[in-house]
C-alpha cells in the first residue's frame, strides 16, 4: 500500500503540481481512504519529500554505476548523457516534477534544500565526477572547465531536448516514431556538442 501511494503521488504531483494535488486525490487514485495516506506519511509535505527523495536517489544510483566501474572521463560523460535521456524517456513526467517544484516554486525548493544538500549519495557522486573531470584536465584530455558548470551544461542540454520534443511534436505534427527519432538525434548531438566544447584549443 505504501508503494502504491508513493507511485500515485508521484504521478499526480508531476501532472498537477504540489499545490493542486490533495491527499484526497492521491487516496482516490490508489483506491484507498485518506486516513491510510496520513497513516503512512502523516502530511502531504512528508509525502512529497518521500517522492522527491525516491526519484532523486534512483537517478543518483544509476549515475554512480560508471564511477563504480572506474570509467575514464569520456565513457563517463557518454554514460551520464545516455542515463539522463533514458530516465526521462522512461518517465517523462519526472522533468515536470523537478521543474515545477524546484525551479518555479521557491518555497518548495527551500523545504527540500536540507534533504538535497545532506544526501551522501549525491555528495559522493558529484565529488567523484569532479575528480574524474579534474584528472582529464590534468592529462590534457579536455580544456580547463569548472565541473559544476560542465554538469549544468549536461543536464540543461538533456532537459531542453525533451522539452523541445514536446513543443515541436505539437507544432510540426510529429508522431511517436518521429519524436523518438528526434530524441535519438538529440542524444547524439548533445554528446557531440559537449565533447567539442571540451576540446582544447590548438595554438595558432
Amino acid at each position: 500500500m505504501e508503494a502504491s501511494i508513493l507511485a500515485a503521488a508521484s504521478r499526480l504531483f508531476a501532472e498537477r503540481g504540489y499545490n493542486a494535488t490533495s491527499t484526497t486525490d492521491i487516496a482516490r487514485e490508489v483506491g484507498c481512504n485518506q486516513a491510510l495516506v496520513h497513516y503512512y506519511f502523516r502530511t502531504k509535505e512528508n509525502l512529497f519529500q518521500k517522492v522527491f527523495i525516491s526519484k532523486f536517489e534512483s537517478i543518483v544510483g544509476r549515475l554512480r554505476v560508471p564511477l563504480d566501474e572506474g570509467c575514464d572521463f569520456f565513457p563517463l560523460l557518454r554514460t551520464i548523457v545516455d542515463t539522463y535521456f533514458d530516465i526521462i524517456a522512461e518517465a517523462p513526467q519526472t522533468v515536470h516534477l523537478f521543474l515545477n517544484e524546484l525551479v518555479l516554486d521557491t518555497e518548495r525548493r527551500e523545504s527540500i534544500k536540507a534533504v538535497f544538500m545532506e544526501n551522501m549519495a549525491r555528495e559522493d557522486f558529484f565529488r567523484r565526477f569532479c575528480q574524474t573531470a579534474e584528472t582529464a584536465m590534468q592529462h590534457g584530455q579536455i580544456r580547463k572547465v569548472e565541473p559544476l558548470h560542465l554538469y549544468v551544461d549536461i543536464v540543461s542540454l538533456v532537459i531542453f531536448s525533451h522539452l523541445s520534443a514536446s513543443v515541436l511534436g505539437d507544432l510540426m505534427g510529429m508522431d511517436a516514431q518521429a519524436t523518438g527519432a528526434y530524441l535519438a538525434q538529440r542524444r547524439e548531438e548533445t554528446y557531440t556538442l559537449l565533447v567539442q566544447g571540451l576540446a582544447k584549443k590548438q595554438d595558432a
